[in-house]
């Protein structure tokens, strides 16, 4: 009974042994897994910009002897994550903001080429205030103007 006390005890180191070593063998194999995850360096995410057509609109410009029309197509750059939904519920506050501010330029002064980037920066700016104002969490980078047309 000895002998046979002593293989059962033999065959349970044995067996402790091994399970030892492979839990050893395995967790060495899953540490860069497991421990290195938050001590690893990651690159920073680079948010590329992306741009954002506003529908086509018509405004009546002043000017000398009667009112002028100005078809308007603009596209906004961003890199925030929702701007796409920011700037289709902000529709309404950005076209009104717009057409208050060509509504107010003389007819001569936007058929000016000269003053095409004075007009983008001022929209920029504009757009910006009147966002940031009305609780629209977006980053502009830029307003563009894709098309106008001065009849």
């Amino acid at each position: 009974m000895s002998s046979t006390k002593s293989n059962s005890k033999r065959i349970i180191m044995a067996l402790l042994f091994l399970s030892w070593t492979a839990a050893s063998f395995w967790v060495g194999w899953q540490s860069p897994r497991l421990i290195g995850g938050p001590f690893v360096v990651k690159d920073a995410e680079v948010k590329s910009a992306k741009f954002y057509p506003l529908d086509k609109f018509v405004i009546s410009v002043p000017g000398d002897e009667f009112p002028h029309y100005l078809l308007l197509e603009m596209a906004f750059k961003s890199r925030s994550q929702n701007a796409a939904s920011t700037l289709e519920q902000a529709d309404p506050v950005i076209k009104n903001s717009l057409m208050k501010m060509f509504s107010n330029k003389h007819f001569n002064e936007l058929n000016n080429a000269q003053q095409f980037d004075s007009l983008q920066k001022e929209a920029h700016s504009l757009l910006s205030a009147v966002l940031a104002e009305n609780d629209f969490d977006i980053e502009l980078d830029d307003v563009l103007f894709t098309r106008m047309v001065i009849q």
